[in-house]
C-alpha cells in the first residue's frame, strides 16, 4: 500500500522523527509522528513530503490542502489518540462519508 510504504520511509528522510500509531482508511489516513525537541516547526515539511511522495507514486494528487495536528500533552493523551487511531477502522461502517453507510 503506497501510503503505508511512504509513511514507513519518513524516518529515513527525517531522522528526528519516530513513527507511532498509523492507519489507512478509505478516504483518509491517521497517524502519530513524534518529532524530536527543537524540530516541531518541521512538521509541515514532514507532512508535505509524505503527501508529495504518495501523490508522486500514485501519479495524481490525492490529498486535501491541509491536515489536522494536535500537540500531545502527556501519556494519557497519547494513549487516547492511539486508541482512536487503532479503532478508526471499526467505525467506518457508520461513517457518513462511507458510500455504503445507511443510517
Amino acid at each position: 500500500m503506497t501510503a503505508e510504504e511512504c509513511w514507513r520511509e519518513i524516518p529515513g528522510h527525517f531522522p528526528e522523527v519516530t513513527l507511532d500509531a498509523f492507519v489507512v482508511m478509505p478516504n483518509h489516513v491517521r497517524g502519530t509522528i513524534m518529532v524530536g525537541a527543537g524540530h516541531a516547526r518541521r512538521l509541515p515539511v514532514i507532512v508535505g513530503s509524505f503527501k508529495a511522495a504518495v501523490s508522486k507514486r500514485v501519479g495524481i494528487p490525492v490529498w486535501q490542502r491541509n491536515y489536522y495536528e494536535h500537540v500531545v500533552r502527556g501519556e494519557e493523551d497519547l494513549n487516547r489518540i492511539r486508541d482512536y487511531i487503532d479503532n478508526n477502522p471499526f467505525f467506518w461502517s457508520v461513517d457518513k462519508e462511507n458510500p455504503e453507510y445507511r443510517p
